[in-house]
């Protein structure tokens, strides 16, 4: 902690003076200076704002004291010290009628004015202590104000100030809203049609960013985020502003689309005229928001246009619509099911008209798709573990995020289904091959038997056994019989005709017929050549 300024006044210079009879360092102070005169005193308190004036002042300017008077104007917060050769109580009286910290008589007792300066100094660290606590209160207060006033904000749209606290609130947040029309509009940052490698959360903000500057030119306004939405509170003259408001709004889509690449929906609520009823205008523009996905995004939609449309009348989809698209789904390839989204797409548009019809649509459309993926034993996370968090997103969409968010989807779907097909077909030919290796020496063993273990049709098994292996069933069997019956040949002495009978084949002529059609030799041929390769090394 830094020395305190002093500042000696005293009547002329004289050898001991105060600057040298006090260790002024050692009790925390520093002298900045001795003068001699009133004047010179005041100019220099003027100058320099001293935290203490050490003064001597005689009986006959007692009476005016112009050194405390005059310093106590030009700074306020200086101590002044006095040393007077009056020590009557009127004089002391009178010294501390004009602020003065203390009062010494002369002459002067150097061990009495050290402890007034150890007291005074005391004093001082707890008036620098309260001020640096004071100044970092309110270099707190400033940095918090921007949050402190998002969250009155949201407070006062989400309906949650009552009118007794309002106006303490507008004093304390510094809010300059005064109407006395107020409209809201909100800004929607769609995430889907974010540019290739932007950050979503990035984009909000520069998206808000540009917002703030754009209606702050030509509006009175306040900008904050909620629920991840950009939201402006704007002030009008008139209920007539709104229809500028909206164009202002139109041209904003625009300007951001170009800037950022960023596809944004604003919505429009009614306008009000107390602050109080900004529930009405915000809740009105979040809904007008929600109409992107009847009427697309890059766009500005006022509630009081959109209102009036809203019907009675409600065709649901036809079931054959959405089993068509399923039934895509389930064999593909990718540019029948782009094809089959848009057809179904096509009837939303055409029987959802309004937001409550479309809502429903969407919802039946999260369930069908929910009980797909499930019957199916299929697992996408967003879809079969957290169904609720699509219910309340997708119908709020844009035509063109809902459409990739379906089409992505089913494609993935697609995908799952092949991968659970293929892991099917490779399991069932693995049973089968360990069917065959179980029972190849039976020689009723047929196609037929094979079937009936695995519970599959004959014409759905040897269709993809061929596919999967490449041969028929009957060619493996036989492929595989024969290979055991040269290992046989070539590890035992058994006659060919038992041999035949271990690998399957009750008839010795049948079993050298095909073995020779297999091997180029007869069974005994065989053996042979074997053994004399054999005995050849």
């Amino acid at each position: 902690m830094g020395k305190y300024s002093v500042l000696l006044v005293e009547d002329a210079p004289v050898a001991s003076s105060l600057k040298e009879i006090i260790p002024w360092g050692e009790l925390g102070f520093q002298v900045i200076g001795s003068v001699f005169s009133t004047e010179a005193a005041l100019s220099m308190i003027g100058a320099t704002k001293p935290d203490v004036v050490l003064t001597e002042v005689s009986v006959n300017a007692l009476t005016d004291l112009a050194v405390v008077k005059r310093g106590k104007e030009q700074s306020p917060e200086t101590a002044f010290v006095i040393l007077t050769d009056c020590n009557d109580f009127e004089c002391a009286q009178q010294a501390m009628r004009l602020g003065v910290t203390d009062y010494l008589t002369m002459p002067l007792d150097v061990a009495e004015l050290r402890a007034v300066l150890i007291r005074l100094r005391q004093t001082l660290n707890q008036k620098r202590n309260t001020l640096q606590n004071w100044r970092a209160m309110q270099h707190y207060y400033r940095d918090s104000l921007p949050v402190m006033q998002t969250n009155f904000y949201a407070a006062l749209i989400d309906g949650q100030i009552e009118r007794q606290t309002l106006d303490a609130y507008l004093h304390d947040y510094q809010v300059g809203l005064t109407g006395p029309y107020y409209g809201c509009l909100v800004l929607h940052t769609s995430t889907a049609q974010a540019p290739d490698g932007k950050d979503v959360m990035a984009l909000r903000a520069e998206v808000m960013k540009q917002a703030r500057d754009f209606f702050g030119a030509l509006w009175t306004t306040v900008t904050f985020c909620y629920l991840r939405n950009t939201v402006i509170v704007v002030e009008l003259h008139t209920e007539n502003d709104a229809a500028g408001l909206t164009d202002d709004a139109d041209r904003f889509c625009k300007l951001v689309k170009n800037a950022l690449g960023a596809v944004i929906t604003v919505g429009v609520g009614p306008v009000v005229d107390d602050l109080l009823e900004l529930p009405v205008a915000y809740h009105g523009a979040r809904t007008a928001v929600s109409y992107r996905s009847l009427y697309g995004a890059c766009k500005v939609i006022n509630i009081k246009e959109i209102a009036p449309t809203e019907v009675s009348d409600f065709t649901p989809i036809p079931d054959a619509a959405l089993a068509e698209l399923l039934k895509v789904v389930h064999v593909g390839p990718d540019e029948a099911i782009v094809q089959a989204v848009d057809v179904y797409l096509e009837n939303v548009n055409r029987t959802a008209t309004c937001m409550a019809h479309h809502t429903v649509v969407i919802n039946d459309l999260v369930s069908s798709l929910y009980r797909f993926a499930t019957n199916n034993h299929l697992q996408i996370p967003e879809l079969t573990d957290h169904p609720k968090d699509l219910y309340a997103r997708l119908p709020e969409l844009s035509p063109q995020t809902l459409r990739q968010w379906l089409m992505t989807l089913c494609q993935t779907l697609n995908r799952q289904l092949a991968q659970a097909r293929d892991n099917s077909s490779s399991a069932l030919i693995q049973s089968a091959k360990e069917f065959v290796r179980a029972h190849y020496s039976d020689e009723q063993l047929s196609l037929n038997d094979v079937c009936q273990a695995l519970g599959v049709s004959n014409s759905y098994f040897s269709t993809l056994f061929k596919r999967e292996v490449g041969q028929s069933f009957i060619t493996y069997l036989t492929d595989f019989r024969m290979e055991r019956a040269s290992r046989l040949l070539l590890e035992t002495t058994e006659k060919s005709q038992v041999i035949g009978h271990l690998v399957g084949y009750a008839d010795p002529n049948y079993f050298s017929s095909v073995f020779k059609k297999h091997f180029g030799s007869s069974p005994t041929q065989y053996r042979g050549r074997l053994v004399k390769v054999s005995s050849g090394k």
